[in-house]
């Protein structure tokens, strides 16, 4: 709160998650007058350790291209090499006898087809950077309500400040309060699963490998960390969700190793699992006067692809770049200006929704006839050297 003396600004994030960061530093880089409101109550200054034994349960498969990019803010130094784990191959299961996929980084002549992170990693990264920038940080600050007026868009606090913006990003999440202040609806669909996730220890070196099982008991997902340890992601119906999430310690490691073909031996619980519910959700418009979304208060994704916060990130990189090329007298918030992020943001979101949404419904068919052909699919598309490129290609943004 010491920087909340300045009460106007070209920007204004509403949200402190990994994106609402990454969105006002980027601005700022750019040379606007850039302020970011997170109403959770959390400390300014990063932790100055982390326990070798303290791994999130929440992490995330960052692309190559994010990471540059983040490295280019001067966030991604900050990061501690022995808590980032790059991934240098990904295998892909059906649930049949040869139905495999593979990708590998090196035959795309790259040095890794991701970095896997914890989420706490980055969100320190992100502060320290920010605290080094010229961000105006609000941190714990609750806003009361969103006014639009003809130039200005303005925040009110419960303390009667106002904050002006000339345009305000909302960054604030999949249940975004800036969004239902702007009036803007959303479009659900309830894939009536759940992803657990936790975290173990292997019996066998994973080698930077991360692996995927498509089968009748949902999405299981191996994401490497670094070390002899792995961060997994089960996306399965409501039910079968909740009775992973019964099982004791050592009960749940041995159902997750057997579910992985005991490919890294016996594992052994690190975190304890938990779950949350699974949604497709799109707002009706990305942009009015003032107001642009990003990140999760535009759009959630299943997590089968691990694109959520790529998707988050590559909205920032397209806003940045669209307030970049404004006129010299070209407000932040015009909407003409604006409307040029939601149209650029368009075909990727669309393609990932709908490349998402269609691999989890295939794979949660039951049919006989269908399993016979996502099988085959996968094992045809091992086969085609073109198609997997353009696959690993989208992947790596």
């Amino acid at each position: 709160m010491d920087k909340l003396n300045s009460h106007d600004f070209d920007v204004l994030v509403v949200g402190g998650g990994l994106v609402g960061m990454s969105c006002a530093l980027a601005l700022n880089r750019q040379g606007l007058s850039v302020g970011l409101l997170e109403s959770k109550p959390g400390a300014e200054t990063p932790q100055s350790s982390i326990s070798g034994q303290d791994w999130d349960s929440r992490i995330y498969a960052i692309s190559p291209a994010n990471a540059e990019w983040l490295a280019s803010m001067g966030v991604w130094q900050h990061v501690a090499a022995g808590r980032i784990c790059p991934i240098a191959q990904m295998q892909i299961f059906g649930d049949a006898h040869g139905s495999h996929l593979q990708f590998d980084a090196s035959e795309a002549c790259i040095d890794s087809l991701g970095f896997i992170i914890e989420s706490r990693q980055l969100e320190q990264a992100l502060m320290t950077a920010l605290i080094n920038s010229n961000v105006s940080l609000m941190i714990g600050v609750a806003p009361q309500a969103a006014v639009f007026s003809e130039n200005h868009s303005e925040i009110r606090l419960a303390d009667q400040c106002i904050l002006k913006a000339r345009l305000l990003v909302a960054a604030d999440g999949a249940n975004s309060w800036l969004r239902e202040q702007a009036g803007i609806a959303i479009s659900t669909y309830d894939y009536h699963q759940m992803g657990v996730v936790a975290n173990f220890e292997t019996e066998l070196p994973h080698h930077n490998v991360a692996y995927q099982w498509f089968g009748d008991d949902g999405i299981l997902a191996w994401l490497p960390l670094p070390g002899n340890r792995i961060s997994m992601v089960w996306s399965a119906h409501e039910k079968f969700a909740r009775d992973v999430l019964e099982l004791q310690a050592e009960a749940l490691s041995e159902r997750v190793s057997r579910q992985g073909n005991m490919e890294l031996g016996a594992l052994k619980l690190l975190t304890g699992a938990r779950a949350f519910p699974l949604r497709q959700q799109t707002a009706a418009t990305l942009v009015k006067p003032m107001l642009a979304l990003v990140g999760d208060a535009a759009h959630t994704v299943h997590p089968l692809a691990g694109q959520g916060v790529n998707l988050g990130f590559r909205d920032v990189k397209g806003l940045v770049e669209t307030l970049h090329a404004r006129g010299q007298h070209q407000s932040c918030g015009d909407l003409l200006l604006l409307r040029r992020y939601e149209r650029a943001r368009k075909l990727d979101l669309l393609e990932m929704q709908c490349v998402t949404k269609g691999l989890s419904g295939l794979f949660s068919h039951s049919g006989t006839v269908v399993k016979k052909l996502r099988n085959w699919g996968l094992g045809l598309t091992d086969r085609q050297a073109t198609v997997k490129k353009y696959l690993m290609n989208q992947a790596i943004r």
